[in-house]
């Protein structure tokens, strides 16, 4: 935090998408497949929810990973767990099963969205096997 390359890149990022919000009048541009695996969650196991951040962090590490982008997902993998956030479901209180079930709802909580989810339309067996090699892919 302390780089001000980083924190150049960080705000410009952060300013682009308040962009794109804005120039789309919603939050599509900012909203992916993480968001949707993350309010799946919020829907499904509303008691045991973690936080909304964790959650999307989790989703975007996967997401990346179903776009084929396996290098860069175990790379936000790492930087996830070296800021000791969760990258496995069962670090949120989820077994994995739940989290294939929630995969696998996602799509549904943000209709008229188009996400790597609603691309790929994975069964419950391929969420399976994908979140398998996830799994191997970034360690566990």
């Amino acid at each position: 935090v302390g780089d001000h390359s980083y924190l150049q890149v960080l705000a410009e990022g952060l300013v682009l998408t308040g962009i794109a919000m804005s120039v789309s009048g919603d939050s599509r541009p900012a909203s992916g497949a993480c968001h949707e695996i993350s309010h799946a969650f919020d829907l499904l196991f509303p008691q045991r929810a973690a936080a909304h951040g964790e959650q999307c962090g989790l989703g975007a590490a996967f997401a990346m990973f179903l776009r084929g982008a396996h290098e860069e997902a175990v790379d936000m993998a790492g930087v996830l767990r070296r800021h000791a956030l969760p990258v496995l479901p069962e670090e949120i209180g989820f077994t994995p099963e739940e989290f294939v079930r929630a995969v696998e709802f996602a799509p549904q909580t943000r209709p008229g969205r188009y996400t790597i989810l609603e691309h790929l339309d994975l069964t419950t067996d391929q969420i399976k096997d994908l979140y398998a090699d996830y799994v191997k892919a970034i360690g566990s």
